[in-house]
Protein backbone atom coordinates (compact mmCIF):
# COMPACT_ATOMS: atom_id res chain seq x y z
CA UNK A 1 0.00 0.00 0.00
CA UNK A 2 1.25 3.43 -0.80
CA UNK A 3 -1.36 6.11 0.72
CA UNK A 4 -2.65 6.56 3.70
CA UNK A 5 -5.73 4.28 5.10
CA UNK A 6 -8.99 5.43 3.32
CA UNK A 7 -10.94 7.96 5.74
CA UNK A 8 -13.83 6.40 7.63
CA UNK A 9 -16.87 6.69 5.17
CA UNK A 10 -15.22 6.54 2.17
CA UNK A 11 -17.36 3.87 0.60
CA UNK A 12 -20.37 5.44 2.18
CA UNK A 13 -19.41 9.44 0.17
CA UNK A 14 -19.73 6.84 -3.21
CA UNK A 15 -23.32 6.66 -2.60
CA UNK A 16 -23.46 10.75 -1.80
CA UNK A 17 -21.48 11.16 -4.84
CA UNK A 18 -24.31 8.99 -6.65
CA UNK A 19 -26.97 10.99 -5.31
CA UNK A 20 -25.58 14.09 -6.44
CA UNK A 21 -24.80 12.71 -9.89
CA UNK A 22 -28.43 11.65 -10.60
CA UNK A 23 -29.82 15.17 -9.61
CA UNK A 24 -27.17 16.78 -12.18
CA UNK A 25 -28.61 14.62 -14.46
CA UNK A 26 -25.53 12.74 -14.61
CA UNK A 27 -24.39 8.86 -13.52
CA UNK A 28 -21.30 8.15 -11.50
CA UNK A 29 -18.47 5.94 -12.82
CA UNK A 30 -15.14 4.13 -10.86
CA UNK A 31 -12.27 4.76 -12.70
CA UNK A 32 -9.51 2.10 -10.78
CA UNK A 33 -5.95 2.01 -11.44
CA UNK A 34 -5.21 -1.77 -11.89
CA UNK A 35 -2.35 -1.77 -11.74
CA UNK A 36 -2.61 -1.74 -7.98
CA UNK A 37 -4.49 -4.97 -8.17
CA UNK A 38 -3.24 -7.15 -11.03
CA UNK A 39 -6.61 -9.18 -12.28
CA UNK A 40 -8.85 -7.35 -11.12
CA UNK A 41 -11.12 -6.63 -14.22
CA UNK A 42 -11.61 -10.95 -14.13
CA UNK A 43 -13.42 -11.00 -10.43
CA UNK A 44 -15.37 -7.87 -12.10
CA UNK A 45 -16.24 -9.82 -15.38
CA UNK A 46 -20.19 -9.53 -14.72
CA UNK A 47 -19.90 -5.81 -13.38
CA UNK A 48 -18.50 -5.40 -17.52
CA UNK A 49 -15.84 -2.80 -16.89
CA UNK A 50 -14.01 -0.97 -20.17
CA UNK A 51 -10.61 -1.72 -19.72
CA UNK A 52 -8.89 1.33 -20.96
CA UNK A 53 -5.93 -0.14 -22.44
CA UNK A 54 -7.90 -2.27 -25.07
CA UNK A 55 -8.11 0.41 -27.18
CA UNK A 56 -3.81 0.34 -27.46
CA UNK A 57 -2.38 -1.73 -30.26
CA UNK A 58 -1.34 -5.36 -29.35
CA UNK A 59 -3.09 -5.08 -26.13
CA UNK A 60 -2.44 -8.70 -24.96
CA UNK A 61 -3.79 -10.75 -21.45
CA UNK A 62 -1.06 -9.24 -19.64
CA UNK A 63 -1.78 -5.66 -20.53
CA UNK A 64 -5.25 -6.04 -19.52
CA UNK A 65 -4.32 -7.54 -16.22
CA UNK A 66 -2.64 -3.86 -15.21
CA UNK A 67 -5.36 -1.90 -17.37
CA UNK A 68 -6.81 1.26 -15.90
CA UNK A 69 -10.39 0.17 -15.82
CA UNK A 70 -13.81 2.02 -15.77
CA UNK A 71 -17.52 0.42 -14.67
CA UNK A 72 -21.30 2.35 -13.69
CA UNK A 73 -21.46 2.63 -9.90
CA UNK A 74 -24.17 1.03 -7.70
CA UNK A 75 -25.37 1.58 -4.43
CA UNK A 76 -24.35 -2.01 -3.32
CA UNK A 77 -20.82 -1.22 -4.04
CA UNK A 78 -20.65 0.76 -1.07
CA UNK A 79 -21.04 -2.74 0.97
CA UNK A 80 -18.14 -4.16 2.09
CA UNK A 81 -19.05 -7.86 2.06
CA UNK A 82 -21.45 -7.09 -1.36
CA UNK A 83 -17.99 -5.84 -3.05
CA UNK A 84 -15.24 -7.09 -1.19
CA UNK A 85 -13.08 -5.96 -4.20
CA UNK A 86 -14.14 -2.15 -3.47
CA UNK A 87 -12.62 -2.51 0.36
CA UNK A 88 -9.18 -3.86 -1.49
CA UNK A 89 -8.55 -0.57 -3.17
CA UNK A 90 -8.30 0.71 0.61
CA UNK A 91 -4.42 1.93 0.99
CA UNK A 92 -4.01 2.14 -2.62
CA UNK A 93 -3.59 5.29 -5.22
CA UNK A 94 -6.56 4.06 -7.46
CA UNK A 95 -9.69 5.07 -6.78
CA UNK A 96 -11.55 8.07 -9.12
CA UNK A 97 -15.74 8.76 -9.09
CA UNK A 98 -16.25 10.61 -12.31
CA UNK A 99 -19.74 11.84 -12.53
CA UNK A 100 -20.77 12.62 -16.20
CA UNK A 101 -23.66 12.73 -18.65
CA UNK A 102 -21.51 10.63 -20.83
CA UNK A 103 -22.39 6.65 -21.51
CA UNK A 104 -19.24 4.20 -20.45
CA UNK A 105 -18.52 3.72 -23.23
CA UNK A 106 -18.11 7.80 -24.15
CA UNK A 107 -16.28 8.12 -20.88
CA UNK A 108 -13.97 5.22 -21.46
CA UNK A 109 -13.17 6.10 -25.18
CA UNK A 110 -12.29 9.93 -23.88
CA UNK A 111 -10.11 8.35 -21.00
CA UNK A 112 -7.90 5.93 -23.35
CA UNK A 113 -6.98 8.39 -25.70
CA UNK A 114 -4.70 9.52 -22.51
CA UNK A 115 -3.35 6.20 -21.91
CA UNK A 116 -0.01 6.76 -23.88
CA UNK A 117 1.29 10.27 -24.34
CA UNK A 118 3.99 11.56 -26.32
CA UNK A 119 6.99 14.32 -24.91
CA UNK A 120 10.48 15.28 -26.46
CA UNK A 121 9.53 11.97 -29.73
CA UNK A 122 8.98 10.23 -26.93
CA UNK A 123 5.47 7.73 -25.69
CA UNK A 124 5.12 6.67 -22.62
CA UNK A 125 2.19 5.55 -20.27
CA UNK A 126 0.54 8.28 -18.71
CA UNK A 127 -0.10 7.85 -14.95
CA UNK A 128 -3.29 9.72 -14.74
CA UNK A 129 -5.54 6.60 -12.97
CA UNK A 130 -3.04 6.93 -9.54
CA UNK A 131 -4.39 9.60 -7.42
CA UNK A 132 -0.88 10.28 -6.40
CA UNK A 133 -0.28 12.05 -9.97
CA UNK A 134 -3.47 12.93 -10.71
CA UNK A 135 -4.08 16.58 -9.02
CA UNK A 136 -0.32 17.24 -11.45
CA UNK A 137 -1.10 15.73 -14.25
CA UNK A 138 -4.38 18.11 -14.38
CA UNK A 139 -2.53 21.18 -12.94
CA UNK A 140 -0.07 20.58 -15.91
CA UNK A 141 -2.23 20.26 -18.84
CA UNK A 142 -3.43 23.33 -20.52
CA UNK A 143 -7.31 24.24 -20.01
CA UNK A 144 -8.12 22.80 -23.90
CA UNK A 145 -6.31 19.76 -22.62
CA UNK A 146 -8.20 19.21 -18.99
CA UNK A 147 -11.14 20.10 -21.37
CA UNK A 148 -10.76 16.92 -23.74
CA UNK A 149 -9.19 14.91 -20.55
CA UNK A 150 -12.98 15.66 -18.35
CA UNK A 151 -15.63 16.78 -21.05
CA UNK A 152 -18.61 17.02 -19.60
CA UNK A 153 -17.97 15.34 -16.17
CA UNK A 154 -19.87 17.66 -13.40
CA UNK A 155 -18.06 16.94 -10.98
CA UNK A 156 -13.90 14.16 -10.50
CA UNK A 157 -13.76 13.28 -7.07
CA UNK A 158 -10.40 11.01 -5.98
CA UNK A 159 -9.05 9.47 -2.59
CA UNK A 160 -6.04 11.48 -1.82
CA UNK A 161 -2.47 10.71 -0.08
CA UNK A 162 -4.29 11.41 2.94
CA UNK A 163 -6.68 9.15 2.61
CA UNK A 164 -9.65 11.60 2.32
CA UNK A 165 -11.89 12.62 -0.88
CA UNK A 166 -10.86 15.31 -2.71
CA UNK A 167 -12.08 17.47 -6.14
CA UNK A 168 -10.53 18.37 -9.59
CA UNK A 169 -11.47 21.68 -10.66
CA UNK A 170 -13.40 20.14 -13.94
CA UNK A 171 -14.33 23.00 -16.78
CA UNK A 172 -17.60 21.45 -17.31
CA UNK A 173 -16.86 21.25 -21.09
CA UNK A 174 -18.61 18.50 -23.96
CA UNK A 175 -15.34 19.22 -25.55
CA UNK A 176 -13.68 16.60 -28.70
CA UNK A 177 -11.72 13.93 -27.50
CA UNK A 178 -8.17 14.09 -27.83
CA UNK A 179 -6.20 13.39 -30.86
CA UNK A 180 -3.67 10.59 -30.58
CA UNK A 181 -1.19 10.63 -28.99
CA UNK A 182 -1.71 13.24 -27.01
CA UNK A 183 1.41 15.24 -27.05
CA UNK A 184 3.38 17.13 -23.82
CA UNK A 185 5.72 20.21 -23.96
CA UNK A 186 8.89 20.30 -22.30
CA UNK A 187 7.42 22.30 -19.69
CA UNK A 188 4.77 19.80 -18.64
CA UNK A 189 7.08 16.62 -18.83
CA UNK A 190 9.34 18.38 -16.02
CA UNK A 191 6.65 19.33 -13.78
CA UNK A 192 5.39 15.52 -14.05
CA UNK A 193 8.90 14.20 -13.79
CA UNK A 194 9.77 17.23 -10.48
CA UNK A 195 6.19 15.75 -8.67
CA UNK A 196 7.06 11.84 -9.09
CA UNK A 197 10.71 12.70 -7.61
CA UNK A 198 9.52 12.34 -3.91
CA UNK A 199 7.80 9.18 -4.47
CA UNK A 200 10.60 7.71 -5.85
CA UNK A 201 12.71 8.49 -3.01
CA UNK A 202 10.55 6.93 -0.33
CA UNK A 203 11.05 3.86 -2.96
CA UNK A 204 14.73 4.09 -2.57
CA UNK A 205 14.78 4.27 1.17
CA UNK A 206 12.30 1.46 1.13
CA UNK A 207 14.60 -0.49 -0.34
CA UNK A 208 17.55 0.61 2.26
CA UNK A 209 15.12 -1.02 4.94
CA UNK A 210 12.79 1.98 6.07
CA UNK A 211 9.52 0.76 6.47
CA UNK A 212 7.08 3.81 6.82
CA UNK A 213 3.83 1.89 6.71
CA UNK A 214 2.57 3.16 10.05
CA UNK A 215 2.61 6.53 8.42
CA UNK A 216 2.75 6.44 4.47
CA UNK A 217 1.83 10.39 4.05
CA UNK A 218 3.40 11.67 6.93
CA UNK A 219 6.13 9.80 5.18
CA UNK A 220 6.04 11.70 1.96
CA UNK A 221 5.71 15.03 3.34
CA UNK A 222 8.80 14.58 5.57
CA UNK A 223 10.24 13.84 2.43
CA UNK A 224 8.68 16.45 0.56
CA UNK A 225 9.98 18.98 2.87
CA UNK A 226 13.77 17.50 2.43
CA UNK A 227 13.53 17.83 -1.16
CA UNK A 228 12.80 21.63 -1.15
CA UNK A 229 15.63 22.45 1.34
CA UNK A 230 17.83 21.53 -0.94
CA UNK A 231 16.02 22.42 -4.07
CA UNK A 232 19.07 23.79 -6.58
CA UNK A 233 21.46 21.85 -5.23
CA UNK A 234 23.59 19.75 -7.92
CA UNK A 235 22.68 16.39 -6.54
CA UNK A 236 22.15 13.37 -8.25
CA UNK A 237 19.76 10.60 -7.06
CA UNK A 238 21.91 8.80 -4.77
CA UNK A 239 22.61 12.05 -2.72
CA UNK A 240 19.25 13.53 -2.79
CA UNK A 241 18.23 10.15 -1.28
CA UNK A 242 21.19 9.85 1.25
CA UNK A 243 20.10 13.52 2.31
CA UNK A 244 16.36 12.71 3.01
CA UNK A 245 17.42 9.51 4.57
CA UNK A 246 19.47 12.23 7.41
CA UNK A 247 16.65 14.44 7.45
CA UNK A 248 14.56 11.78 8.29
CA UNK A 249 16.63 10.11 11.26
CA UNK A 250 17.46 13.82 12.81
CA UNK A 251 14.13 15.26 12.41
CA UNK A 252 13.71 19.21 12.86
CA UNK A 253 17.37 19.54 13.74
CA UNK A 254 17.97 18.73 10.10
CA UNK A 255 15.15 21.45 9.00
CA UNK A 256 17.51 24.39 9.59
CA UNK A 257 20.85 22.99 9.04
CA UNK A 258 22.22 23.69 5.12
CA UNK A 259 23.11 20.41 3.22
CA UNK A 260 26.97 20.91 3.17
CA UNK A 261 26.91 21.80 6.90
CA UNK A 262 24.51 18.28 7.52
CA UNK A 263 27.05 16.44 5.32
CA UNK A 264 30.13 17.47 7.08
CA UNK A 265 28.69 16.70 10.28
CA UNK A 266 27.22 13.24 8.77
CA UNK A 267 30.93 12.31 7.67
CA UNK A 268 32.78 13.29 10.82
CA UNK A 269 30.25 10.75 12.85
CA UNK A 270 31.32 8.18 10.36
Amino acid sequence: MLIAPYADGWQAHLDTLAREATQGQARLYLLLDGVFLPGLHRKLAALSPSLLFEALPGCTDATRDVSPLLLAYSAAFSVAFEAPWLARCNGWPMLSAIATRESQAELASRLAAWCIVEADGQRFNFRFPDTRRLPAIHAALTREQQAQLTGPAVSWSYIARDGHWRQLPVLRQDSAHAERPVVLSEQQFASLVSDSETDEILTVLYERGHDHSQDRHGAYLLVAQALAAIAGEPLDAYDKADWCERWLRRGASAEAMPYQQASMQEQGET
